[in-house]
């Protein structure tokens, strides 16, 4: 992912302790925050696509990751819970999930990628029945093969917190493939939710959706973060203002601002912010 041309270059220092890390988050519990980034840079080969990003996600928030495409918000997404190794990325500094550092060595990375569910921008229900989409991830972690009847329960409550329990509940044997899209998306909602993640991914979930599909998307998000803390990229800024509590904006790979989602797009500090909200590029 190289960063696009024609964009003001931002002054990394600013960078170092990004607005608004230090300020008291009346949703924390604990006073900790689950996810802790600190001086992520993230390089393919010789390009470096993030440079040394600091955030942290608070729980029961949705930290919004907003920017012109290219900026590296997908790449900070994926690399939390380590996908982006997978296609090769070089990897540097702190991520941490509830105080642990997960690059540490002999840190389980599946356990991670439980813990830190991934909802991808397209759908992606596998071809089998909704019952067996939703099950798949139980059966993973079972030590041996569950019955179809001890699968019933968590199934049907993957189903309910996804929202989608009422529309499928007569037809669960039928293929998933058969959904419409915003049906497609919750069930792979459901999914996630069946492995029982403490953290939710998502990468722009509504935007192969119809606004009516968005809005049932975007009310779920709202509910689950009563249970879940959630990190989502997204290039609606009227979504990001509807659904986020904390909004962080990237440009050329560097975290510009952040902040409470009513500031950032009231009262952004940052002139290079301030253009991308109101539309003079991205």
């Amino acid at each position: 992912m190289s960063a696009p041309d024609g964009a003001q270059q931002v002054d990394r220092a600013a960078n170092r302790r990004p607005r608004g890390v230090e300020a008291p988050l009346s949703a924390r519990t604990d006073g900790e925050s689950p996810i802790e980034v600190e001086g992520l840079t993230i390089s393919y080969g010789d390009n470096e696509v993030v440079h040394g990003v600091t955030f942290d996600a608070p729980a029961h928030e949705v930290f919004t990751l907003i920017g012109p495409s290219g900026c590296g918000k997908t790449t900070i997404l994926r690399s939390l819970n380590q996908l982006a190794d997978l296609v090769g990325a070089r990897v540097q500094g702190v991520i941490k999930l509830d105080g642990v550092d997960t690059r540490a060595s002999g840190y389980d990375v599946n356990d991670l990628r439980r813990r830190m569910g991934m909802v991808f921008q397209q759908p992606n229900p596998f071809p089998m029945s909704i019952f067996e989409n939703v099950s798949y991830a139980l059966r993973e972690q079972a030590s041996r093969r569950p019955r179809r009847s001890s699968l019933e329960q968590p199934v049907q409550e993957a189903l309910e917190q996804a929202g989608l329990w009422d529309e499928v509940k007569d037809d669960l044997d039928r293929s998933a493939l058969g959904l419409s899209g915003g049906q497609q998306q919750r069930l792979c909602i459901a999914r996630t939710l069946a492995a029982k993640p403490e953290v939710l991914l998502m990468d722009e979930p509504c935007s192969a959706l119809d606004p009516r599909s968005t809005a049932v998307i975007e009310e779920l998000l709202l509910q689950l973060k009563k249970r879940l803390t959630m990190v989502i990229v997204t290039h609606n800024m009227q979504q990001a203002r509807r659904i986020g509590d904390r909004v962080a904006f990237m440009l050329n790979g560097d975290l510009v601002e952040q902040g409470s989602a009513e500031l950032m797009f009231t009262q952004p500090e940052r002139q290079e912010t301030r253009d991308y909200i109101t539309g003079v590029f991205g």
